[in-house]
């Protein structure tokens, strides 16, 4: 039996959800798992072994930290914020690209700002001379997705409150700088540190989908995911900006690149709501499930 909430199911592995839905449930499932495990001494001390620590030998033998420190929440308003982040902003972005994008900008954001993190605190003085052990939180792939959405829809217009219209490119511009500030401060210095990696990766992504780069890595971790979950070797293939999908129901013909192409430029330069309707239903036909 599948239990359901506001039309999505509860299961964080269901691929009837989108990936934003998902990404969530796991990180309010293992919340919900940390505050139990928390309660005991014994339970804190395994919770220390999922953390990110900036001890070389402590994430060299624990290598998983890297990806299991994103889903670790110091509190409940920590994990609020940066659920809202992720459920406002990386709609946006998986309505114009598909599930597919969301999920490698969480992780490869959290796991860039984990590393970023190490190496400002092993190997500047700076930052190893104002303490600071461990950092949790998903506020790396959090701000993966913000700026990687704003670099691929700059122009993007949100509405804060429903009332103040504000363009993408301003909201990540302000998000970096404030993490720059925080960096450069003196309160929870890693976690601001952690979040540039992340701004950085959500940056180079995007570029690189967009054709403007290429990331060699980007395209063969992809390959080799696909692989595992289809147990078969898959053809080698560039990412691409949008993965055309057929929905059931559409009889229009499926867009090509192009005029996926022209359509962003018409988001960028005027905003979403400039868009036709046609425009915009040729938009829900492109994406990956």
């Amino acid at each position: 039996m599948a239990y359901t909430f506001l039309g999505n199911d509860l299961n964080p592995l269901s691929r009837r959800n989108k990936a934003v839905v998902n990404i969530i449930l796991w990180c309010t499932a293992v919340f919900v798992l940390t505050a139990i495990l928390s309660f005991t001494t014994l339970g804190q001390l395994i919770l220390d072994n999922f953390k990110l620590n900036t001890e070389p030998s402590y994430f060299l033998w624990r290598p998983w930290t890297f990806i299991t420190y994103i889903f670790l929440h110091d509190g409940f308003w920590h994990l609020f914020g940066n659920m809202l982040w992720l459920f406002f902003i990386g709609i946006i972005l998986e309505d114009l690209t598909g599930k597919v994008h969301i999920w490698k900008l969480f992780i490869g954001g959290g796991i860039c700002g984990g590393i970023l993190f190490l190496i400002c605190y092993n190997l500047i003085p700076y930052f190893n001379n104002h303490g600071g052990t461990f950092i949790v939180g998903a506020s790396a792939g959090v701000t993966a997705i913000i700026v990687g959405t704003a670099a691929f829809v700059p122009n993007y217009r949100v509405y804060l409150f429903g009332i103040i219209g504000i363009e993408l490119v301003w909201i990540a511009f302000f998000r970096v700088l404030f993490d720059f500030m925080g960096a450069a401060g003196s309160f929870n210095q890693g976690g601001y540190i952690a979040h540039l990696g992340g701004a950085a990766f959500g940056l180079l992504y995007i570029l690189h989908i967009k054709g403007n780069i290429h990331i060699p890595l980007v395209d063969s971790i992809s390959r080799f995911v696909r692989n595992l979950r289809s147990g078969k070797k898959n053809k080698p293939m560039r990412s691409a900006t949008v993965n055309i999908n057929k929905t059931p129901g559409r009889n229009a013909k499926a867009p090509n690149q192009d005029e996926i192409d022209r359509i962003l430029d018409k988001i960028n330069k005027s905003g979403y709501e400039s868009l036709s309707k046609e425009e915009k239903d040729t938009l829900f036909r492109a994406g990956d499930k």
